[in-house]
Parts: structure tokens; sequence; C-alpha cells
């Protein structure tokens, strides 16, 4: 498993508690009546705007992230503070952010008055960062409308609607921190936001010609619907994806009966599906960009993709790629991690079990594995959504952008990567 800082913004965010100069950890000496601030900061690659459920064309660091929601919890798990923080990435509402080699949005939030902590107690901060269109047909009452004087727990269970158009996952951003206050004196305390879900794409050329062949689809052994929020990290953003960071957590439930993670319909890349060069799909003078306002793809590629819920491994291969014609499968490629990836080895997992988080040390193997949380599974390599000139064999160090062949291979080896904590890095069997 490739570990990459690329996607170090990917995912992430820091609430930090800021005074005057720091003493010890988290302690600040009172200046101006300790002045209690929070610093929302969400580091991103791309201050993009879109609404919930937004395409994923590879592993390029973005969020869209609209609103963020802080909670501020006593030991009792009483809400003594609460608020919406609309429009997050329009400078009326949060400025430019630049540290520590990446960039990113941030808004400094000061408790005053009666929102001030009273000191010598523990609390719990919550940010949470979600769309205003959310597909979570729950977020409303679950996150969105949590007030002071109410309660609230981390383990918050979200249902993704599955009539909506994006049914498979949606982007959304949460962690946490407790903090100890101290009669005055104030606190500077960070928190990271980490994307709730993983992904997995498809970046594939080089197609078998088959006639009447219709779609590409990445089917899974399983599939889940719900998604749960608690059990958040909290790494520091500048050493989120290093060895001694990585997390594996399922943090999904509600199976689901269809299992198709993405689907690409060949005519909206082809305008005609023939038979070409040894016997793969014709690209000279059919193919076509069906996303060209939005990225670019090496000319004769096809790409599928999706944000995903994390599901546990199953009995059977844990991901095949199918090249179908209707209901028939035609052929397919069994998609494996790498030998030398991470998750192969022995590792901590915390896995949903219908009302707390449970660990246990888990070892997946290379066709049979767990889709855990802020892991990207790629096949091929896709760094940024517009490279350059992805025509180019190598279109350079900081946008490589390589579809796998389907040509004479019958496994696909993943790709996974950073904030998207890791970037598994498939291969096709």
């Amino acid at each position: 498993m490739k570990k990459s800082n690329l996607f170090w913004a990917m995912a992430a965010g820091v609430l930090a508690f800021s005074a005057c100069s720091k003493t010890e950890s988290g302690i600040v000496p009172e200046s101006d009546g300790a002045a209690q601030q929070i610093v929302l900061q969400v580091a991103n690659g791309g201050d993009l705007t879109t609404r919930a459920g937004r395409p994923m064309y590879g592993s390029e660091a973005k969020q869209t992230i609209e609103n963020v929601k802080l909670i501020i919890c006593d030991a009792s798990n009483q809400v003594v503070y609460a608020e919406n923080i609309a429009s997050w990435n329009t400078d009326q509402v949060s400025t430019s952010h630049i540290t520590g080699g990446g960039h990113g949005r941030e808004k400094v939030v000061e408790l005053k008055g009666e929102n001030k902590l009273p000191g010598d107690a523990t609390y719990t901060v919550y940010a949470i960062g979600y769309h205003s269109s959310s597909d979570y047909t729950n977020i409303n009452d679950a996150v969105v409308n949590i007030r002071k004087g109410g309660t609230f727990n981390e383990n918050v269970k979200l249902t993704l609607n599955q009539a909506a158009g994006n049914k498979i996952g949606e982007e959304i951003f949460a962690g946490s921190v407790k903090i100890t206050t101290k009669t005055g004196k104030g606190f500077k305390t960070p928190v990271v936001l980490n994307r709730q879900v993983a992904g997995v794409f498809g970046y594939v050329h080089e197609i078998p010609f088959f006639e009447g062949a219709t779609n590409l689809k990445l089917v899974a052994s399983a599939r889940n619907t719900g998604l749960v929020l608690g059990h958040f990290a909290n790494e520091q953003i500048a050493t989120n994806g290093g060895a001694a960071n990585v997390n594996y957590v399922i943090n999904g439930e509600t199976p689901a009966d269809d299992k198709v993670l993405f689907d690409i319909k060949l005519s909206d890349w082809f305008s005609e599906i023939k038979a070409g060069e040894n016997g793969m799909i014709d690209t000279v003078g059919t193919w076509k960009n069906p996303y060209a306002a939005e990225a670019n793809f090496k000319r004769g590629s096809v790409f599928g993709g999706n944000f995903v819920i994390p599901f546990a491994k199953a009995s059977g291969n844990t991901l095949v790629l199918q090249l179908t014609k209707g209901t028939e499968v035609l052929r397919e490629w069994i998609v494996k991690l790498p030998a030398g990836d991470e998750q192969l080895k022995e590792h901590d997992l915390l896995t949903w079990k219908t009302d707390n988080f449970a660990s246990e040390k888990n070892t997946d193997v290379s066709k049979v594995y767990n889709i855990v949380r802020n892991h990207l599974y790629g096949i091929g390599t896709r760094n940024e959504d517009k490279p350059v000139d992805p025509d180019k064999p190598n279109p350079g160090p900081t946008d490589p952008d390589e579809p796998e062949s389907l040509n004479n291979k019958h496994e696909l080896v993943l790709q996974v990567n950073d904030n998207w904590e890791v970037i598994h890095k498939m291969e096709l069997e």
C-alpha cells in the first residue's frame, strides 16, 4: 500500500482553540478574560461548492463541504453549545488558510458571555462537515437540528436515500476532541475532520471487444446503505496517512441487495462499439469524453467511481470488474490488493456491531478484504481531475494519469490513498 501525503488535504479539518502564548499542553494563560476561541480549519485541494453527492473523477484532494455543524457536549452528553456554519466555502464565512504545506479555509468562533465554558470540567467538541442537499435522509434530525440543551451521541446513524440518483455513498466529514477547562485559563486543542466514507474508482483502457457489449460494472461482495459517524480519528493533518496513523474502521450497516458500486455505460464513451486492433474496442474516431467540462481523461479510456459506505469482507472475491451485455457477463476481472499492501498485514480493526464499535486484530488477503473508512481503492492512476495532458505517457510527477489496460489480464490490482488515509493501487486478474 502506497502512502501519499498528497491526500492529507482530502479529508481534513482542524479545530483549534486559540489564545495567547502556550505554557502547557492544551492550556494558555489568562489574557483579556481568558478568551475561548475555536478555530475551525478545513483543508482541501479544491474550493468547490457543488451539491451533495459530487462525482468522483479520481483521487485528487478535494472536498465539497458546504456547512459545518459545531457541537460541544458536557460529560453527560448534554449540548452546551451548538452552531450551524453555512456557506463554508465563501469568503464571507471563512478565509483562505495556508499552513504546513497545505491549504484550506478557516473560521474563528469565539465563545462569549453565556456561551463561555465553565472551568474545571471536561467537554467533547464535535465538528461535522456536510452538504446542504444531502441524500442522507435523517441528517437534519441527527445533526443539523441539534440545539443547546439537548443531547448528542457521537454514534450518529445516517441512512442513504436509495431512491436518489446517488445511492452508493456520499461525502461527509467528522471529528471530535475532548478538552478539560481550567478556571481563568483558555485552551488550544486541534481536532481533525476525516472523511467518513470510502471510495472506489476504475480508470481503464484497451477494453476487449465483444459483440453487443454495453457496460463495465464493479460488483462487490457486499454493500451498506447505513453509515455510523462515531469513533472519529484525531490525527494531525500533517502526519495523517503515515504508517503510525492509518486507521481501519468499518462504520457501515444495513446491507443492500444491489452490490454494483459503479456502472460505466460504454455508449457514453464511444459513439460506436466496434472491433479495433488486437481485438480491442476501436477508439479511433469513436472515443468521446462525457465529462469534458469537469475532467480530462486519456483518449480511449473510460472511468467510473463512487464514494462508498464502508463494508466488511464477505465470502468470495471482494471486488470484480465485469464487462456485460445487458445482464449477461461477457468477461470479468478479479480486483485484488497488491502484494505488500499494508492492509494485508495484521492490523487493529474497528467494526460497528449494532450498538457499539468492537476492536479486533485482522488480516486481509489479496482477493478478500474489507473496504474501510477514509481509504480510496482505485484501478489505474488518477491524481488530478484535469491533468495537464493525459495523453502523454508520463504527464509529470505531480499529476500522473494512467489507465489500467484490460488486455490479456485476468486480475486487476487496487490502489488506496491518504486522507483518503491511504490509496490502494489495485490489480486485475
